[in-house]
């Protein structure tokens, strides 16, 4: 049975790869959800599906919607699986065990799909042979030993242990069989074991220059499979999963260009720092472990709380401890006997990875990691391997002699053959991304395509880059950039919903045009793909709450791009040294949102007039928007009414009539056919600013 479960998993990891992104050119979506039918147990009716829907969407319609990238998490195989494997044996006290018939009256029925749940374990949730072994006292722990827990398995006497301490809980034992028996177990254990070659010498003499355990090694092991671009859902990182904030604690770097938590060297280096303080704190590894998994703040409250600083006291007590730290210290003791017994545990023909060897050197200025490889003449796999901080497979925009590990005796290759390179690395200047500058700008005043500056800078999605962000562009003289820029300019400026001709000034909406205050200066900021209420306020120098307020918008919601933000800064302010691009206020026509003035000069840009009708006998939104090229629809939107409510002889509506052809058709409004659209006649008022006028009635249509 258990070899049938791993079957099956191992076919659902084979469906995708983790480390696999979105394409933004997947062919259209399926007109229908896609679904995997269970059998017809009630016939002759249609067959009733067991599992929920499978559903094949389309990535880059998702993308359009939700206005930024899906943040994948990339997961090893190994840790699904072992996942799997804890969610069946220590949790979900409410699911049926495997063995287990589940209860007719349970909701969920049969044959229900184990699934991962990071509650903490109450005491009454763990099964009775996974518990601890009986306490005499209330928080007296009586030592146990492999054979008074588990008779039945002979196996365990004699084992191995190293310098780690380990407490023969029935949870180890559980990890120990799994890792020995179950063929999902093994297949975690063969792969963890043959990639640790890549990394133990280095992190053996890590833990040995900072006098820690040696058996530390094997927490990498279950926090990343040491994969070094392991990245969870929560936003933990590497290979000792740092989240950011630690990162930045214990002095790893982390922008745009490079995250060190992915340094296998350096990560490993903070990784052994917080090690240490941790035991500096509780001066007992197990509550070390817990605290690394769920943060020393969490276990300090546990302990607190029931007033004992025994671990093993704590998981037995009813929100004592996280449910995921429950089982991770015992996984962390159990893989740490497992590596101290190979061949009892049936793992010592397993052939390790060769240790990542390399040497350093330095280069000049942002260059790729493939032409290094080129120039060490190596396959550049191996530059991404050595360097997995080095987020866009270049070395970062704007910095000089920055260091790069090459494999081991490339060295001498690398300092002939680079220099002749210099036409491909050279040629190339940093820039300086300003707060509110489109990327397609940037890449027009630099005379390059968008995907060629994506593909420069190792950019998936334009949202990555943010205000402040230096990117590489091409070098080019100052006229032909100054030129390009006045043409990007250009295209700015008519970037509005509704752009005007070419000499019309942008249509800027504000919630009162005439707003001023006293000794600031009015500004205007257009917001660009990814920006923040919170960045772009710190980029101007305001709160968040100010720029909400005077933009009369919800702090809570996002911003979109093309939206422009008003805002009142010191006179003093200077929108060049904040690497702030504003709009110039000469080039806007500011108006008050939803004036008569701001919607008679949207509808006059789209060659039409608001005109007024008056509704008579046997009228309906349908034929009245006839007359004027509008459906049914349109006349209810714009009269903010339901269009399946009749109307009523005297009401009057605003109705879109159509006085230039040319721009309605270039503004895409042009619905009705050719000579279908009627002009204000008797019963249509036009209402354009403070003149009205009627005309006679005209049967023709024109």
């Amino acid at each position: 049975m258990q070899l049938g479960i791993w079957l099956v998993a191992a076919w659902l990891v084979g469906l995708s790869s983790p480390l696999a992104s979105a394409d933004e050119t997947d062919g259209q979506a399926e007109d229908q959800d896609v679904v995997v039918p269970g059998p017809d147990e009630d016939p002759p009716g249609p067959p009733q599906p067991k599992d929920e829907p499978v559903l094949r969407p389309n990535a880059s319609q998702r993308r359009a919607i939700r206005g930024a990238p899906e943040v994948t998490p990339q997961e090893s195989p190994q840790k699904r699986l072992l996942r799997e494997f804890e969610d069946e044996t220590f949790g979900q006290g409410h699911l049926p065990r495997p063995g287990h018939e589940a209860d007719d009256e349970s909701p969920l029925g049969e044959n229900v799909a184990p699934f991962y749940s990071s509650r903490p374990t109450a005491k009454d949730d763990l099964p009775d042979e996974l518990r601890s072994p009986h306490r005499p006292g209330r928080f007296l722990a009586r030592p146990a030993t492999p054979e008074l827990l588990r008779p039945d398995l002979p196996w365990l006497k004699g084992l191995k242990v190293g310098d780690l301490p380990i407490r023969w809980d029935p949870r180890v034992i559980r990890y120990l069989e799994f890792y020995r028996d179950d063929p999902r177990g093994r297949s975690i254990m063969t792969a963890w074991l043959r990639d640790q070659g890549r990394y133990r010498k280095q992190i053996l003499n890590t833990l040995a220059r900072h006098g820690l355990p040696r058996d530390l090694l094997n927490v990498s092991m279950i926090e990343s499979s040491y994969n070094p671009l392991e990245y969870s859902r929560a936003g933990a990182s590497g290979l000792w999963q740092f989240m950011p904030s630690a990162a930045k604690a214990y002095g790893l770097r982390v922008d745009f260009w490079v995250d060190e938590r992915n340094d296998h060297v350096k990560s490993t280096e903070a990784a052994m720092l917080y090690m240490r303080d941790l035991y500096e704190r509780f001066g007992d590894w197990h509550l070390v472990l817990a605290a690394y998994n769920t943060g020393y703040g969490a276990v300090l409250k546990s302990i607190a709380k029931y007033n004992t600083n025994d671990f093993w006291a704590l998981l037995d007590l009813e929100g004592g401890l996280p449910w995921e730290s429950s089982i991770y210290v015992p996984k962390a003791l159990a893989a740490s006997i497992v590596g101290h017994n190979l061949e009892a545990f049936g793992y010592s023909a397993v052939v390790k990875e060769p240790s990542l060897e390399h040497e350093m050197i330095t280069v000049p200025t942002s260059v790729p990691l493939s032409l290094i490889a080129r120039a060490a003449g190596v396959d550049p796999k191996a530059l991404l391997w050595l360097n997995p901080h080095l987020r866009r497979g270049r070395t970062p925009a704007g910095e000089s002699d920055f260091p790069v590990r090459i494999p081991k005796g490339t060295r001498d290759a690398v300092a002939k053959t680079f220099p002749g390179l210099r036409g491909d690395w050279d040629g190339f200047d940093a820039y300086v991304v300003r707060h509110g500058e489109r990327f397609e700008d940037i890449a027009r005043t630099h005379g390059i395509s968008v995907a060629r500056l994506r593909e420069l800078n190792g950019v998936s999605d334009i949202t990555e880059v943010r205000g402040g962000t230096t990117i590489v562009v091409p070098r080019l003289d100052e006229e032909t950039r100054k030129a390009n820029r006045a043409l990007a300019q250009a295209d700015l400026y008519r970037s509005e919903v509704t752009p005007g001709g070419p000499e019309d000034p942008m249509l800027v909406a504000v919630p009162d045009k005439d707003f001023t205050i006293p000794g600031k200066r009015r500004v205007f900021y257009r917001v660009v793909a990814g920006d923040t209420l919170e960045e772009v306020a710190t980029a101007i120098g305001l709160s968040a709450m100010q720029l909400a307020g005077w933009n009369g918008i919800s702090p809570d919601a996002k911003l979109q791009a093309r939206m422009v933000l008003v805002a009142y800064v010191d006179e003093g302010f200077d929108p060049e040294k904040n690497h702030v691009a504003l709009l110039e206020e000469k080039r806007l026509l500011v108006v008050t949102a939803g004036s008569p003035e701001h919607l008679d000069i949207v509808e006059s840009r789209k060659g039409r007039a608001r005109v007024k009708v008056v509704a008579k006998a046997g009228d309906t939104l349908e034929s009245i928007g006839r007359r004027y090229g509008l459906s049914k629809h349109d006349v209810a939107r714009i009269n903010r009414r339901s269009y399946v409510t009749p109307l009523k002889p005297g009401e009057e509506l605003i109705v879109y009539s159509i006085v230039d052809r040319a721009r309605a058709k270039q503004a895409g409004v042009l619905k009705a056919k050719p000579g279908k659209a009627k002009k204000p006649g008797k019963r249509a008022v036009a209402i354009k600013g403070r003149s009205r006028s009627s005309q006679a009635p005209s049967k023709k249509r024109k």
